[in-house]
């Protein structure tokens, strides 16, 4: 049996017109007359059968037009089948249970777990029961069943993880799996304040109780916050949220092997820097710990790649990926050593096109020196780079389809340009100041290069001429799109249409247009547990992505214990109540636009008016 519901139930009131047909039937009744003959005996039986037969034919009609009439109404109201009505009539119990960070303290998650392995066995007998865990994510341990002992088993398994307290996803998540049912949800948690900070997203329906476990927190907390490295110094940043102070060691690691201890006491509510001189360490996994035993464990340890100059990644997409297409770049990156160095890699434009975005991650500057083989997806794939932050150094040399790049950069640049033929051109910057030009103090050696050939550019309104040509027209045009930045220059970089990879000034200008575009870009060392593209990084530690480490952390602000009441909680969730009235009705929709029984309903009701004609036309 399944529950009935309509997207629009006001149309059912049109199905009071199928009275219509009934009303006329019965002002047009046919009714035999009376004939008064001799021999009636003999005539009476055919005439009454003859008239049983044409009654049953004029009520299979009325039947069939007010069918037609009903299935109008109903297919306008959207109908649409929900769970089975037996399943929604059964009370369920949605069993929440906090796993972040902040429930790490001595004893507090064996609280939770026995609190939540209470509320499973006293749930009512014919209650349905699920157990659901969560953090900065919510995930289902044990489905809504009447399994008692599965759902017991879950919470005996559940474990302190890394992530932030999220509220609301959690309690989204939980409305999600109650579904249409009628039930409870009952949260196990520690009431942290900062739960709600997040603006992720989540929604209650208002007829569903939401129920709160306080199982208590530390009176306070140590952390480590935060960890970088300054020149030859580490440095972690304590915290104490206490109301006393507090004194610890900050052990340090490289690599996991210990470096040097550094002794601190930190003030009642305040912070101090635990520094430790590392000559010699330019890379290595960075770790400090220390050993609050009264306050949360999980924030004991913060974790930082040492490496955090890593040479900025260039990609230069050439025509065919060959050596010979890079040759002045490449040369021109290597010469930088050093925290000012490059990294350097060069694919062709069928290569660029099978990357996935993800690969994109760790480059800083992408520079486009062809575009022979550079397909839609390697497109769409530049322009989402770029919009997401990417720095771009686009030429204008021999391999460079001016077509192919317009049709990429559509919509992100306004910038264009075609090729042209001309006298030997020179260039000289407009603004010296600019972070390109600054290293050279004016024209400088600049002014040597000569220009055989160029392109002819029209700037975008929103586009800054960075260098012209002696004629005037742009040399160097910059361009900010979304997060990113895009860098164009009317000439090539390889020595085919002018000499400049052969003059003094090709190298500082390469390097600090790239530097420039890189800014634009900062690579992420750092990341949130949960928070790290792709998936992987759901504990503490340092990972690689994507041919870089990175290092993954607790969010800082889960270290403070500071907690709300269940009145203040209660009252937060009715926030959210207006927005599981929308996701109702958007899923409502989309269940309804799954079935389309609309469909079968204006089917039914072309059926009857077909039949309806043609039983009619026997009848006249």
């Amino acid at each position: 049996m399944f529950g009935l519901s309509f997207l629009s139930p006001l149309f059912l009131l049109g199905m009071a017109a199928a009275a219509i047909p009934i009303v006329i039937h019965l002002l047009h009744r046919r009714t035999e007359p009376v004939i008064e003959f001799s021999a009636m005996r003999f005539l009476r039986r055919a005439p009454v059968e003859q008239s049983r037969r044409r009654r049953l034919r004029e009520l299979l009609l009325l039947a069939l037009r007010v069918a037609a009439l009903l299935m109008l109404a109903f297919a306008f109201a959207r109908p649409y089948l929900s769970e089975s009505a037996e399943a929604l009539a059964t009370p369920a119990t949605i069993v929440l249970v906090d796993t972040s960070v902040s429930m790490s303290a001595p004893g507090q998650f064996e609280r939770a777990r026995m609190r939540a392995t209470e509320i499973v066995r006293t749930a009512p007998p014919a209650s349905s029961v699920a157990v659901l865990a969560f953090a900065d994510s919510a995930e289902v341990m044990a489905p809504l069943s009447g399994d008692r002992a599965g759902a017991l088993a879950a919470v005996s398994q559940l474990q302190v993880g890394a992530g932030a307290t999220r509220y609301r996803t959690a309690l989204g998540r939980a409305a999600e799996a109650l579904g249409d049912r009628v039930g409870r949800i009952v949260v196990v948690t520690d009431l942290q304040q900062s739960g709600w900070d997040a603006a992720d997203q989540g929604s209650v329906p208002e007829q569903v109780p939401v129920e709160v476990e306080d199982i208590g927190g530390p009176d306070g907390n140590v952390a480590i916050t935060a960890l970088r490295v300054e020149g030859t110094e580490a440095i972690a940043f304590v915290h104490n949220f206490a109301t006393r102070p507090a004194v610890e060691q900050v052990t340090f690691s490289i690599d996991r092997q210990p470096a040097g201890a550094v002794p601190l006491t930190i003030a009642a509510n305040g912070s101090a820097e635990a520094r430790l001189a590392i000559p010699g360490a330019a890379s290595g996994a960075l770790s400090a710990a220390i050993s609050d035993s009264q306050g949360y464990a999980g924030d004991n340890t913060r974790f930082a790649v040492m490496d955090l100059a890593t040479a900025p990644l260039v990609l230069a997409v050439t025509a065919s990926g060959h050596p010979s297409e890079s040759f002045y770049l490449e040369r021109a990156l290597a010469i930088a050593e050093g925290a000012g160095g490059f990294r350097f890699r060069a694919v062709g434009g069928p290569a660029f096109s099978d990357m996935k975005p993800e690969e994109l991650d760790a480059v800083r500057v992408v520079a486009i020196l062809g575009t022979r083989g550079l397909e839609q997806r390697g497109r769409e794939l530049l322009a989402g780079y770029v919009r997401a932050g990417g720095g771009l150094l686009v030429t204008a040399g021999p391999d460079i389809d001016v077509a192919i790049l317009r049709q990429a950069l559509q919509n992100v640049v306004e910038t264009s340009w075609r090729p042209r033929e001309g006298d030997p051109l020179r260039f000289a910057p407009v603004d010296s100041r600019h972070p390109v030009f600054r290293v050279f103090g004016g024209v400088g050696t600049l002014a040597n290069v000569s220009f055989r050939r160029s392109a002819l550019v029209d700037a975008g309104a929103s586009a800054d001429v960075v260098a012209r040509y002696s004629d005037g027209t742009p040399a160097l045009v910059e361009e900010a799109s979304g997060e990113g930045r895009v860098l164009l220059f009317a000439s090539d970089l390889n020595n085919a249409w002018n000499d400049f990879p052969l003059q003094p000034a090709f190298v500082p200008f390469l390097h600090e247009s790239l530097r420039h575009l890189a800014a634009s870009r900062p690579a992420a060392t750092e990341y949130l547990v949960g928070a790290l593209p792709g998936g992987p990084g759901r504990t503490p530690g340092v990972v690689n992505v994507a041919a870089r480490r990175v290092a993954v952390n607790v969010d800082p602000r889960e270290s403070d214990p500071a907690r709300s009441t269940a009145e203040a909680f209660r009252t937060s969730v009715l926030g959210l109540t207006a927005g599981a009235a929308r996701q109702a009705g958007v899923d409502a929709e989309q269940r309804e636009d799954g079935q389309r029984l609309w469909q079968y309903a204006l089917l039914l009701m072309v059926v009857s008016l077909a039949a309806e004609g043609m039983l009619g036309r026997r009848l006249g």
